[in-house]
């Protein structure tokens, strides 16, 4: 099949996804206990097989499966978990948790968490770093690791970019203490919704995949049924078993992009560092025609006019400058988890403007095109009439 076909073929679903779907009908149950031999127990058997780790645990969504790793994280109230500041899920997720979020700044080239600023920003009140491999292009995670054991920090990875991708030739997820995956209609492997959790820790694996097996006593800690279902899980086996194609699929068209910016004066391409193999998820340069006199409005401009797809700027401001971090309005009128009555440590950490100075310079530079769902000859298409408008902005 070729490419062409094969990208209308990318979220079909066919005679594997059926079979299981048979299974699950044949036994007439919807929900299985763990350990039960049912289809999530299949699909994490197999997925733990596809990343390495000892263990994967299946979960109903991604935010789920950071709130749930948040969970037997040790962070809580009057604590703080890093996190970095272009996405803000693993923040939300801190917040569940009544612990504080408080932000790393990233690396101006790749997007990523930056070690140094990790480190920097470390005070007695740490106790876990959510990192997330951004848009598939893994971080510099051995370096986060080693900063977290030297600190004793929980490390959780947000892999839901980064099925596929590896650091060093390992997978990640398999670096911290739990990875997270998503399974979300807009990623590489997708159920509609669902997530899974990696670890290599098997006691931990224990406690969080007991959880619910309380036999008629309460629950050891506090958590929240977020478990899969078997349905889910019938169409997760099935699309594992052609994932590889799917992000070969979005690392060719990736590269079609790159290949379309190659020499540019004004668009900074992403930097891949040397160990890391990304798992193609959306294609990303920096604008850097200011600093050449060029106008970035033109060449909106000419995005709108020539239909080049892409998308200027990512949020326009940092996850701390929203009003539900700013304000600590996570529980209404409580103002947790900043200003939290139990917070009985000063701090002179406040959100504010200027808190992570790459990520505000970044964010409003960033020129990005989602490549879930793109047909290769739109790819084509769009990187051509790209390699056309910067020639216009260069004359």
């Amino acid at each position: 099949m070729g490419y062409e076909n094969f990208a209308r073929q990318l979220r079909k679903f066919g005679p594997a996804e059926v079979k299981y779907f048979k299974e699950v009908m044949n036994r007439g149950r919807l929900s299985i206990f763990e350990n039960e031999g049912g289809l999530v127990d299949q699909f994490e058997s197999a997925f733990a097989q596809y990343t390495g780790a000892k263990v994967a645990l299946a979960r109903s969504n991604g935010m789920a499966g950071l709130a749930d790793a948040m969970s037997v994280s040790g962070a809580g109230v009057a604590t703080e978990v890093l996190c970095d500041p272009v996405v803000h899920f693993g923040a939300l997720a801190t917040t569940f948790m009544n612990a504080v979020p408080r932000f790393v700044d990233i690396e101006p080239d790749t997007y990523n968490m930056d070690p140094a600023s990790l480190e920097a920003n470390i005070t007695p009140n740490a106790r876990a770093v959510i990192v997330t491999h951004l848009w598939g292009l893994p971080a510099r995670i051995d370096a986060i690791k080693n900063i977290c054991r030297q600190h004793n920090l929980f490390l959780i990875e947000d892999c839901a970019h980064t099925i596929g991708a590896y650091w060093k030739g390992k997978h990640v997820g398999n670096f911290g203490d739990i990875g997270v995956f998503s399974f979300q209609e807009y990623k590489q492997l997708s159920t509609g919704d669902g997530a899974m959790l990696t670890l290599n820790n098997r006691k931990l694996a224990y406690q969080m995949e007991n959880i619910w097996q309380f036999s008629g006593e309460s629950p050891v800690v506090m958590t929240l049924n977020w478990r899969m279902n078997e349905m889910t899980a019938a169409v997760g086996l099935a699309q594992l078993q052609r994932v590889d194609d799917i992000v070969s699929y979005y690392n060719r068209t990736l590269k079609i992009y790159n290949d379309a910016i190659a020499g540019c004066s004004f668009l900074k391409p992403r930097v891949v560092p040397k160990g890391a193999v990304q798992a193609a998820y959306w294609f990303a340069c920096t604008w850097q025609g200011d600093k050449l006199g060029l106008s970035y409005d033109r060449f909106q401009q000419l995005n709108r006019k020539m239909k080049l797809g892409l998308r200027f700027g990512f949020n326009q401001t940092a996850p701390y400058e929203y009003d539900f971090f700013k304000d600590a309005k996570a529980y209404g009128d409580y103002h947790c988890p900043t200003q939290c009555a139990f917070y009985t440590q000063k701090s002179d950490y406040h959100y504010r403007k200027g808190l992570c100075p790459v990520v505000e310079d970044v964010m409003p530079r960033l020129v990005t095109a989602s490549l879930i769902f793109k047909p290769m000859e739109d790819a084509k298409r769009e990187a051509e009439r790209l390699h056309q408008a910067i020639r216009i902005m260069e004359k």
